[in-house]
């Protein structure tokens, strides 16, 4: 609860399959999954799908799209899409998704996943895509949201500014992760604490 975490690791070590394995997507080899009853997981993959929007399709179309399983009534749709419309910087909701930049339609995937209000999201590299303003932009939304998520991420600066938890996965720890609270700076210092006192 409250928790915005970082997800760090060599490349291999398995942070893309183990968002999957979150968002039921794919099904352990080992172990099971036990989430808490009736938690609401959005995922957001790396390489979304918002590409492929029809001809025609607006950003707020898009929107309207991602809500349509939740049983909202319908102004209070509208008025969730209008506001996440204004902290996305869209000023042109009727504009087609199609015509919109790489970066432009990234927001629209982040966009179309908060709106939605989950417990949990799954963010899979959401920086990437974006230039450094989409960058800055991403920092100041994701924390200005009200519930928790997990993004996987090789942007320091990004785990630095955004995150209060960073979870390495790498099977130098003798349980495969190691998990710190507080920002990247913070795990930096954490993580050699901790090997040292393995070493000795």
């Amino acid at each position: 609860e409250g928790e915005r975490t970082g997800l760090i690791g060599p490349n291999g070590t398995g942070k893309s399959t183990l968002l999957k394995i979150l968002a039921g997507l794919e099904t352990p080899d080992e172990g099971g999954l036990a989430p808490r009853r009736g938690l609401r997981v959005g995922y957001l993959a790396q390489q979304d799908r918002v590409e492929d929007a029809p001809p025609g399709l607006t950003v707020r179309q898009r929107l309207e799209q991602a809500l349509a399983d939740l049983g909202l009534e319908a102004y209070e749709a509208q008025a969730r899409i209008d506001s996440g419309m204004e902290r996305a910087g869209f000023d042109e909701p009727d504009k087609e998704v199609v015509t919109l930049s790489g970066g432009w339609r990234k927001r629209l995937s982040i966009l179309a996943q908060t709106v939605r209000e989950p417990d949990l999201l799954l963010f899979d590299e959401p920086t990437n895509h974006l230039d450094l303003e989409g960058v800055l932009w991403l920092e100041k939304f994701l924390t200005g949201l009200s519930f928790s998520f997990l993004v996987v991420t090789h942007d320091r600066n990004f785990l630095e500014r955004v995150c209060n938890r960073v979870i390495e996965l790498d099977r130098r720890y003798p349980d495969c992760h190691f998990s710190s609270a507080g920002n990247y700076s913070k795990f930096l210092e954490n993580r050699e604490l901790y090997l040292d006192a393995q070493a000795s």
